[in-house]
């Protein structure tokens, strides 16, 4: 009897998931065909990294080794996890305030909450609960604005690491034209955010990320040091605000 190899194996293989899959192998805005969907798929993963997925489930089941986890999601769809490129988690129990205009909400609503994040034990609570609401919906990787303190930014990036997210976040930076205990010195902004990146970037799956709030809380000096910051850190990320509405082009103008 000839005994034909199996074309997977437990140095391949410990985990088999079959549903239907939808994922992007390009970007949809420059492919007409950026997309495969497998309607009965088998992705095959070794210690929780993807290994190979296939088409069709029923050419590859029967090979999976002895011992090896199956998921049957038949008739369901997966995916990949979803990216959000741009969320302030300081702003969770604030979500739909009203406001007029962006300066107003700023003053009437974010700023009076970001306060509260000195505390630590709040910082965590509002953290633990936005980590759990992005795998609620499926979102894996985030680009996380924090608050001015330093706690905020380590109580996001703790929740992220015990839940194996994904986190690109940083402090946020301001040194003018905010309330008095959300600024701070140029100065001390960078020696905070030095830290934070020594404690933080490339630590697992953690990312930090230069955060200036946007151009009028920040002065020249501290828009210099963020540079100092990117240029001593060249894999560091930048995030910050373009204008977003035309009250705010005027005041950036004048400033």
């Amino acid at each position: 009897m000839t005994v034909v190899p199996s074309p997977l194996d437990n140095n391949s293989c410990d985990t088999a998931v079959r549903a239907s899959f939808l994922h992007f192998n390009s970007d949809p805005d420059k492919s007409g065909d950026a997309f495969e969907y497998f309607e009965d798929g088998l992705l095959i993963l070794k210690q929780g990294r993807v290994q190979m997925l296939a088409e069709t489930a029923s050419e590859w089941i029967d090979y999976l080794p002895d011992g090896s986890i199956f998921y049957d999601y038949s008739g369901l769809l997966v995916m990949p996890g979803f990216i959000d490129t741009h969320t302030h988690y300081p702003q969770t129990e604030m979500i739909a305030s009203y406001g007029l205009q962006l300066l107003d909400w700023l003053e009437q609503y974010t700023f009076p909450t970001e306060t509260k994040f000195s505390e630590r034990e709040y910082a965590d609570k509002v953290a633990a609960f936005f980590c759990d609401e992005m795998l609620r919906n499926g979102t894996t990787t985030s680009a996380v604005y924090a608050t001015v303190h330093s706690e905020s930014v380590d109580a996001i990036f703790e929740a992220a690491r015990a839940r194996d997210l994904c986190m690109i976040a940083g402090k946020v930076m301001m040194d003018r034209n905010a309330p008095e205990n959300l600024c701070e010195g140029a100065d001390e902004g960078y020696r905070q955010c030095s830290d934070l990146v020594k404690r933080w970037h490339l630590n697992g799956r953690l990312r930090y990320a230069v955060t200036p709030r946007f151009a009028p809380c920040s002065s020249p000096q501290q828009l210099e040091l963020c540079g100092q910051l990117l240029g001593e850190h060249p894999d560091l990320y930048l995030q910050s605000h373009v204008a977003e509405n035309r009250e705010e082009v005027r005041w950036v103008g004048e400033l």
